[in-house]
């Protein structure tokens, strides 16, 4: 790990193989860059960034296998297609079957042989091609701002939602002051926000029961393959110190591109929250969780307040409040989709 931080230019790491204060202190800003949680710790996707982080464009053959290839190279991969036109969905770093057909599709009109295959005659054509003039996921942009018009004034019946509880029994979360565990809170919201979207008319589907923990790559892999319209996840917030209270919301977001799509429905529901007394008002974020980065439709995930915090945690608990919730992220969603407007996002 520490050799892989000294790669990525973590000048204050020695490799001792010791997981001192400087190397936290690595960790912590390499999860800062990465859109991760800036814990420290050095866990399933803070380690698959380590990984991918040590890949740029040309250091392997890259090509869509069945276990998608992921990394910085697939990154700049992606960019360089997007700015020349050719689409390769989200800058997400993971080759699937959109940075394939933009490969193909590059590959065909710069007479190369169209195999799909990234090799150095293609990142080659790439680097000559390249137009730096053009913005980052400008593509990407557009097709979403089309898809936003195209819902405008469109009923919410209409709409299909996967509805996400984060973690599970075997994957509890944050535990609260009075032992409450995540889990269990975002399941109860989950499932009722469910129960109140199928009520308007609209279809909403639960990404887990209440006895399964599925993985983020799971969830999303479902959201994939259900082909919903949108993914709202539900988490709780959690700090060592407990007066850390509010509301938050994230969408896919990275130094070089964001959803536009997901930050508006963040946006929409965090304001929502807001509005029903979820305060304080802790702000949007870009995340690169993994119900994030791997669903390939508008994604966000909500953290109504923080369950390490007593008054949040008493809140998050009661059924009253709970229902406050789900009558806002109703609201969030409907706005979303019956008048959506497009916005701009940096990134």
């Amino acid at each position: 790990m520490q050799r892989r931080l000294l790669r990525l230019r973590s000048d204050d790491v020695a490799v001792t193989g010791t997981f001192d204060d400087a190397t936290e202190r690595a960790v912590r800003q390499f999860q800062r860059t990465r859109g991760l949680p800036a814990d420290g710790a050095v866990t399933g996707e803070t380690w698959l960034a380590l990984v991918e982080a040590g890949y740029s464009l040309g250091d392997r053959l890259l090509l869509r296998t069945r276990v998608p290839q992921r990394g910085d190279d697939v990154v700049e991969l992606q960019l360089r297609l997007n700015q020349l036109g050719f689409d390769a969905g989200n800058e997400d770093g993971i080759f699937g079957r959109a940075t394939q057909a933009a490969v193909e599709e590059f590959q065909r009109n710069t007479g190369l042989a169209v195999d799909g295959r990234v090799g150095p005659a293609t990142v080659q054509q790439l680097r000559r091609l390249r137009r730096d003039h053009q913005r980052v996921g400008a593509g990407v942009r557009a097709r979403e701002r089309e898809r936003l018009r195209e819902w405008i004034g469109q009923a919410l019946t209409s709409r299909r939602l996967l509805i996400d509880p984060a973690h599970g029994p075997d994957d509890p979360g944050p535990i609260g002051p009075s032992g409450v565990v995540a889990a269990d809170v975002t399941w109860a919201i989950a499932s009722q926000l469910a129960a109140r979207v199928n009520a308007v008319g609209a279809s909403a589907l639960l990404s887990r029961g209440p006895r399964t923990s599925p993985s983020g790559s799971d969830r999303a892999r479902l959201a994939n393959e259900l082909d919903v319209d949108a993914v709202v996840s539900i988490s709780a917030n959690a700090l060592p110190n407990p007066a850390a209270r509010g509301a938050a919301t994230y969408y896919f977001g990275t130094r070089q591109f964001a959803s536009e799509s997901g930050q508006r429905l963040a946006a929409a529901l965090l304001d929502e929250l807001v509005a029903h007394g979820w305060v304080p008002d802790c702000r949007v974020h870009p995340m690169t969780w993994a119900i994030l980065r791997e669903t390939r439709m508008t994604a966000v995930v909500v953290e109504p307040g923080f369950l390490t915090s007593p008054q949040d945690e008493q809140r998050l608990v009661d059924p009253a409040a709970q229902a406050t919730i789900t009558e806002a992220l109703l609201m969030g969603i409907s706005r979303f989709f019956v008048a959506p407007l497009p916005v701009t996002v940096g990134g």
